[in-house]
C-alpha cells in the first residue's frame, strides 16, 4: 500500500496588515507572510502527523502542535511546541509524531503565532 498525504488544515498569517485568514491547501496569495499546514499520511496503519510552515518573508514565531488518538486501546495525547525563525521563502517542519492506528483515530490542532496574530487551526476525527 502506498503513502496516501491529505492536508487536513492550512493557516496563513498576513504579513503588513497583521491579520488572520484561513487558506486552502491550493496555497495562499504571495503577499501572505506565513501559511502552515496540518499533513496527514497513512501507510500500512501508521499515521504520521506533521506541521509545516512556509514563509514568504523573514520572520520568527511559536507554534503549538498537540495530537490525540482515540481507540479501542485507549487514548495517546502528543503535545510539541517552540520557537522557529523563517527565512523568506523557506518551508520546514515544526513538529512530527507518528503513531500505529488509522486517520481516522486522530484529532490534531495546530497553533501558530507570528506577526502578532495567533492562530488554530484543527482537524475534528481526520
Amino acid at each position: 500500500m502506498s503513502a496516501m498525504p491529505y492536508t487536513i488544515a492550512a493557516l496563513v498569517i498576513s504579513g503588513a496588515a497583521c491579520t488572520a485568514s484561513l487558506a486552502t491547501s491550493q496555497g495562499a496569495p504571495a503577499s501572505e507572510a506565513l501559511v502552515c499546514e496540518l499533513r496527514l499520511t497513512e501507510s500500512n496503519r501508521q499515521v504520521t502527523i506533521a506541521a509545516e510552515a512556509e514563509a514568504r518573508q523573514a520572520l520568527h514565531g511559536t507554534y503549538q502542535l498537540n495530537i490525540d488518538q482515540r481507540s479501542a486501546g485507549g487514548r495517546s495525547t502528543i503535545r510539541q511546541g517552540g520557537e522557529f525563525d523563517l527565512k523568506a521563502g523557506e518551508r520546514t517542519t515544526l513538529g512530527q509524531a507518528s503513531f500505529s492506528g488509522r486517520a481516522r483515530d486522530f484529532n490534531a490542532e495546530l497553533t501558530v503565532k507570528a506577526n502578532g496574530q495567533t492562530k488554530t487551526c484543527r482537524s475534528a476525527a481526520l
